[in-house]
């Protein structure tokens, strides 16, 4: 698979594995609907790390926006 068709297919399955995730937090833990959930979401995670070799390619990364300091004259 292309590097490209393996980002399209990641990037087309992120709206569904944020659904996903926010589901869990709204149902009962360890009941099978939570279990096959949560099965679903460690499935594409396991498929970006096939793709692209990154299980965290779904996980929010810190923003690098850097903070104006305000206590030296930055405004």
């Amino acid at each position: 698979m292309t590097p490209e068709i393996a980002d399209r297919l990641l990037e087309s399955l992120r709206p569904s594995r944020h659904l996903l995730t926010r589901t869990l937090a709204d149902i009962p833990i360890g009941g099978e609907e939570y279990q096959q959930i949560d099965r679903v979401v460690r499935e594409i995670d396991g498929l970006a790390e096939i793709l692209i070799g990154d299980v965290t390619h779904y996980h929010q990364k810190g923003h690098s926006i850097p903070v104006p300091n305000k206590g030296q004259g930055g405004g």
